[in-house]
């Protein structure tokens, strides 16, 4: 799923060298382990990664803000139950494709639960 098309961008399909198979997977890069998280809701493959830095526990999420769209596939009970997972990972920092950047475990739970209606 893309929605590349909303940009009138267009992406040149490729060929996947890892498939990811579990809810949560790591992913060893050198010495740091990063956590890929299948958190469907906005498409059905939906993933935010986590990892550790320097204590802190940094979230990279595309789209926690969804958007929910028929033509991505969105369904909305997942994405209320992956925006509660989300929640449930405590992230000191949170790297939102769309929407920048929250540091702090207050300012992350706040974005993330702006989005749970």
């Amino acid at each position: 799923m893309t929605a590349a098309s909303w940009y009138g961008s267009r992406i040149t399909p490729f060929t996947v060298d890892r498939k990811l198979s579990a809810t949560r997977e790591d992913i060893e890069l050198g010495a740091k382990v990063i956590q890929a998280i299948h958190v469907p809701g906005h498409s059905p493959g939906s993933v935010v990664y986590l990892t550790e830095s320097e204590g802190f526990a940094i979230l990279f999420g595309q789209d926690v803000h969804g958007p929910l769209d028929p033509s991505l596939l969105s369904d909305r009970a997942d994405y209320q139950r992956s925006l509660n997972l989300l929640l449930s990972l405590e992230a000191d920092i949170l790297c939102e494709g769309h929407y920048g950047i929250y540091k702090g475990k207050r300012e992350v739970k706040d974005f993330i639960q702006s989005f749970l209606a």
